[in-house]
């Protein structure tokens, strides 16, 4: 009878009572304490495929950057190249410099020696621009296109002559 007493006290049927509390509550934090290690899963492998999705992007971009970093490096050497041909260029004309010096010298009144002498001209080529300045400034009188001073009967049409017609 003892056995049915122990059983039956207040303090044995408390701790009986708040082991089966503690029990379920045990598997409350058990069961909830499951489901957070799931969910921390797929979040684990949720940022997993962004952090790949992220590496994959970021090779494109590196291998963009290197094609441009090459196209910038063809666009610095075309650059380098037209630069100097640029030098040359400006080099090269003093041909043309000569020449319009030599125009000013004989707006200003220089004779044909001078310019032979201070522009490098052949005679001909000095001659020639002594006689065009003259033509330009009035001195001398231009000859006409034609033979004769009166114009052609007939305008030309279409750089054609007329057509004649047999009769």
């Amino acid at each position: 009878m003892t056995d049915v007493a122990i059983w039956q006290s207040p303090l044995v049927i408390g701790l009986v009572v708040f082991a089966v509390i503690l029990f379920v509550w045990l598997i409350k934090v058990h069961r909830a304490l499951n489901l957070h290690k799931n969910t921390v899963r797929q979040q684990k492998r949720q940022q997993e495929k962004e952090l790949e999705n992220c590496n994959k992007q970021l090779l494109e971009v590196r291998s963009v950057l290197v094609g441009l970093g090459q196209k910038v490096t063809e666009q610095e050497d075309i650059i380098r190249h037209l630069n100097e041909r640029i030098r040359e260029l400006e080099n090269v004309d003093n041909d043309g410099r000569l020449y319009t010096r030599a125009n000013k010298m004989v707006k200003l009144g220089a004779d044909l020696e001078e310019l032979i002498e201070e522009c490098e001209l052949p005679k001909a080529e000095a001659e020639l621009m002594m006689s065009l300045q003259a033509k330009i400034a009035g001195k001398e009188k231009v000859p006409p296109l034609y033979k004769s001073q009166q114009a052609p009967s007939r305008p030309v049409r279409g750089g054609y002559p007329p057509n004649k017609r047999s009769r």
